[in-house]
């Protein structure tokens, strides 16, 4: 596992991918405090993405922290389609292909039920409950898929999941530790989130300087795939950088400005 993390740092829809606080693409617990505002961009590997949109593709964010528990965002996400279609009055001849530009819109939401430490009890962990995407149908029909064990109605809710985690932290003499585990949900029987979640990061000590530079090496599996990766913060935390390979192979790569508005 150490081996995995010393990796992630030398070679390399939370969720940084969605545009959210948390990890890579697995949940987590962690939240910045009441007034923070994220604004995110993100190059994702098609793999991250359903099967229905073979490429790699972009997407773009606001998340804002109302209160010190509640995390709303906003990700749309780039969608590059190809219409094979004859043109009116050239029956007969060969079909025209027009790739069109469009974009996938939804929204996410998350809840933090508990924080770390609280009521004075240090073996508290924290507690989130979450949900992406749920203003669409959670199920979509997608040509050759079985779907005999899914009850399976029209709709475009591509990045649907719900989710609840539990995150705990523990200081080290190398850096700080932190654990998460929690378990995520859809009924999409092409891009399917069903089952555990379970993450480790930790911030080596030699990689950080307080207000100049921290790193967080991470390790996850998101229940569909193992991922490792790093997010490095600059400037007092207001720019963040992240990098993943997905299943331990697949490239994607985000940026994020981070600002707090309102403190309280």
């Amino acid at each position: 596992f150490c081996l995995l993390l010393i990796l992630s740092c030398t070679v390399s829809r939370g969720q940084f991918l969605d545009a959210a606080s948390g990890l890579l693409q697995a949940p987590s617990a962690e939240m910045g405090p009441a007034g923070t505002v994220m604004f995110t961009s993100n190059f994702l590997n098609r793999h991250a993405t359903p099967p229905g949109w073979p490429y790699n593709t972009f997407n773009y964010g606001i998340s804002i922290v109302f209160f010190p528990r509640l995390e709303i965002g906003y990700v749309p996400t780039f969608i590059h389609e190809k219409e094979h279609h004859i043109p009116p009055g050239k029956e007969g001849e060969e079909e025209e292909i027009v790739e069109l530009i469009n974009q996938d819109r939804h929204f996410y939401a998350k809840v933090l039920l508990l924080k770390e430490g609280e009521f004075g009890k240090s073996w508290i962990p924290a507690l989130a409950v979450g949900v992406s995407d749920p203003t669409t149908a959670d199920v979509n029909k997608y040509a050759g898929i079985d779907y005999t064990d899914f009850d399976v109605t029209s709709g475009n809710g591509y990045f649907n999941r719900y989710y609840a985690v539990a995150t705990k932290h523990f200081s080290t003499p190398f850096g700080m530790l932190g654990a998460h585990l929690g378990y995520q949900y859809n009924r999409r029987a092409e891009f399917r989130y069903n089952g555990p979640c379970a993450a480790m990061d930790w911030e080596p000590v030699w990689l950080q300087k307080e207000n100049v530079i921290s790193t967080k090496l991470i390790a996850e599996y998101d229940a569909r795939t193992f991922n490792i990766g790093f997010i490095t913060s600059i400037w007092k935390d207001h720019f963040e950088v992240m990098v993943e390979l997905q299943a331990l192979k697949w490239f994607s790569a985000g940026v994020r400005f981070k600002t707090v508005l309102l403190n309280g």
